[in-house]
This record gives C-alpha cells, structure tokens and sequence, in this order.
C-alpha cells in the first residue's frame, strides 16, 4: 500500500504526465472595439492600428488612411515598425513600396528591372535606410539601401530555407522547416538561437522569448528553456494577435481586444 506521504508526488507527476501542470500567466482585460478587417497587424509606438481588408492597407487613427495597389498582387507582408517608413511587399510582383505616415507612397522597388536576378521572398526594414531581404534563388540574406540602391549581400547560402521570418533593425531572424530558429546581424553573423514549438502564429519578442498561438491559445515561449507558459485570456477564438508595451491585442470576429499582460 502507498503510504499518504508518497500519494501527492505520485498524483502530481500523473498530472504533469497529461500535461496538466503548464504554467500560466494571468490577463487584465481592458476594452473590445470592432473592426471589420480581414487581417489585423498591430499597432505602433501611437497607437493606430493596422490591417488589411479586401488587400487594401488600413491604418486607423484619429483619421483613416487607406493604401491600395491593385496592379502589384496580393500583399505579402507589411512592416510598420517604423510609423514614418511602412514597408509593404508583394511578393507576387517582387515589390516593395515604401508608405509615409499617412500611407502615401514615397518610393517603389520592382526588383525585376535589378541587374542581377533576384526572386525575394522576405523583406523587412533594417538600420541605416536598409531593407532586409531573402533572395529564393541564392538564398542568400542581403542589405538593399533605399537611398542608393545598392545590394550587398552578407551570408552565404541558407541551406535549410526559411518557413517564416521576423525582423527588427539590427537583426533579421527566420525559422527553418525543421522549426529551428536562427538570426543575421547586419554584419552577416549568423547564431542558431533554438527550437520554437508547433504554432499557428508567432510574433517574436527578443532573441529569447517570443508568443504563439496554438488551437485558439496564446503561449508565451521562453526559448533557450524550451518552456511554455499559457496565457489566460476570455477570447475563446484567436485569428491573430500583436503584442507591445504590455498590451496584447486579440484580434477575432472583427473585434480587437485589448489585455494588460505582464511577462516574465
């Protein structure tokens, strides 16, 4: 017979065996609005929000400004970490624009009409008016200067691809198909950082913490510990999500809604 003293151990670890003793980080929910969008990105250092809705950009502010350009395709990805310098790829028509503030256009890049053959397939805004990019034919990571144009490539081949990519202005990270995580610094240093578990979603936070949502849950990741700790939240569907400054944005059924979260 288990003596009462042994009994909890043993009913913990059958607990932790089914996978019933993940950590958890509580929420504070703030406040809903709606937005009928078909993509919701974010929101930058003021506050407006972004998303796309019948591939047209949107960002909401105190006044509403609309991007569209129907002739480049279906937008690939857009970057808004600078307010002053969107960046908006179609991949479709490997192009990049560049968006002011108030979504006007400040400059096109048709990478078609380079000298060299170039296939991207990730662009991202880097430091000292730089574009990231990821080039499907080399597979190669590069440096495209937006005031020059000039290219300077800086890694040499990926030889395990890119399945998806995150950017800020000193280094450019991506995922491999085998869901390991690697950066480049501008100088072409590359580092294996680790493994990122299965996700529908992931917006990356440093080069060791990152969230992720999984089967309508978010998760806050703790990379180099491998550890996941779930994040608890009202919304009972997740289409998508953006963090910053301790506020997680959920966006679902055309609602976005807003938690005080506060992480490890």
């Amino acid at each position: 017979m288990i003596q009462k003293k042994y009994l909890l151990p043993l009913i913990l670890c059958f607990w932790n065996a089914l996978g019933f003793s993940q950590n958890t980080i509580p929420s504070e929910k703030l406040d809903s609005n709606a937005w009928e969008i078909d993509n919701y990105l974010g929101f930058d250092n003021q506050k407006n929000q972004y998303g796309i809705k019948n591939n047209v950009v949107i960002k909401r502010s105190t006044t509403d400004f609309e991007y569209k350009n129907i002739g480049l395709g279906k937008i690939s990805h857009i970057d808004f970490q600078n307010p002053l310098q969107i960046i908006v790829f179609y991949k479709d028509f490997n192009t990049v624009v560049l968006l002011d503030n108030q979504l006007n256009e400040i400059k096109r890049i048709d990478f078609n009409l380079k000298p060299e053959l170039i296939q991207l397939e990730a662009v991202g805004l880097s430091a000292q008016n730089q574009l990231w990019i990821y080039d499907g034919i080399t597979n190669k990571i590069g440096l495209y200067n937006i005031t020059n144009d000039h290219l300077k490539w800086i890694s040499t081949p990926i030889k395990s691809g890119i399945n998806k990519y995150f950017s800020d202005y000193t280094f450019f990270y991506w995922i491999d198909v085998n869901n390991q995580l690697f950066s480049s610094s501008i100088y072409g240093t590359i580092n294996r950082i680790g493994t990122v578990p299965k996700h529908n979603k992931m917006q990356l936070l440093s080069n060791s913490t990152a969230l992720y949502s999984y089967e309508n849950e978010i998760y806050f990741y703790e990379i180099t510990k491998e550890r996941s700790s779930k994040i608890k939240l009202t919304e009972n569907f997740v289409d998508n999500f953006f963090f910053k400054d301790g506020i997680l944005a959920i966006f679902t059924q055309n609602k976005i809604t807003n938690y005080k979260l506060i992480l490890p």
